[in-house]
């Protein structure tokens, strides 16, 4: 039987795949496919029991805490993953560089941009996010399956691309030329008062990961929409160099994908505010939350 290509059911210039797109290519061979789903929730932990229950037919279960992340630390101050770690995951999950590599989360896109980003700054460009994720896909009335999937060992090299991500020194050299954007929700960017470590990075301006997506279906705001609300919430958005961030470095990614759509760059000032906020002589801004 002839599989389709992926090449040409992608859109080469978007960082993320359809519902219709992904249904058209699930027989084929070279095409990866990983369930990222997660949670936050004390403690924060991957869910291979929703894989179990139900996923896409042919996915994988990728652990979101084990792979592309730092190990022996907690996950929210977790870098990602250096060059021997991504090279084990890669490898462990079955990655070849012809492959292309779809990855799907419930509906929030963190677990799974922070996949695609990590694998982006290693050096691997095929790889897509499910529009809408798991959430989307059972609306639609797509195939699920019980069924798991292990992959072969890959064969991928990761190398280096950089300036996808940044650390903390290299924030702090760039803070001030940048606009610098807070992707969690107005209740954590404003902090508490009785807290006074909690808040935000001062001059940071909040554009929650979830004025990217529609909230009824899940799907990402087209790019008029896109464009519009960032234009909205940080004017200087496409004056500077724009530096994401957010708790610990995952729902920043959520508008590091919504930019790449439009064809707009930003780095993940990966750890985020959970890095910044360890030095108790770095300041920290509070507001009042959004009405």
């Amino acid at each position: 039987m002839n599989s389709v290509d992926w090449r040409g059911v992608i859109d080469a210039h978007s960082p993320l795949i359809s519902a219709e797109q992904l249904s058209r290519l699930l027989d084929a061979p070279d095409v990866k496919l990983f369930d990222v789903r997660g949670t936050w929730s004390t403690p924060a932990r991957a869910l291979p029991e929703d894989y179990a229950t139900g996923h896409i037919p042919g996915a994988a279960f990728l652990d979101w805490t084990e792979h592309f992340i730092a190990q022996d630390v907690a996950p929210g101050l977790a870098d990602i993953a250096d060059e021997d770690l991504a090279t084990r995951s890669f490898a462990t999950l079955g990655i070849n560089a012809d492959d292309l590599v779809v990855l799907y989360d419930s509906s929030s896109h963190m677990q799974a941009g922070r996949i695609w980003l990590a694998m982006r700054h290693w050096g691997f460009t095929n790889v897509r996010v499910l529009n809408g994720g798991w959430t989307h896909w059972t609306a639609q009335g797509l195939p699920v399956s019980t069924k798991p999937t292990v992959y072969a060992p890959g064969t991928f090299a990761p190398s280096l691309h950089p300036g996808l991500k940044i650390d903390l020194d290299e924030f702090l050299d760039q803070q001030d030329m940048s606009c610098v954007i807070d992707a969690r929700g107005p209740a954590n960017f404003a902090g508490k008062p009785e807290d006074p470590r909690t808040g935000h990075i001062p001059g940071a301006l909040n554009v929650p990961f979830s004025a990217m997506l529609d909230l009824e279906t899940g799907l990402f705001l087209h790019h008029a929409g896109i464009k519009a609300t960032l234009t909205e919430l940080a004017p200087a958005w496409n004056a500077k160099p724009l530096i994401a961030s957010c708790g610990s470095g995952y729902a920043a990614t959520v508008v590091l994908l919504a930019l790449d759509q439009i064809g707009a760059f930003g780095t993940l000032f990966d750890g985020s505010f959970a890095v910044w906020k360890q030095d108790p002589t770095r300041p920290v801004a509070q507001a009042a939350p959004a009405k």
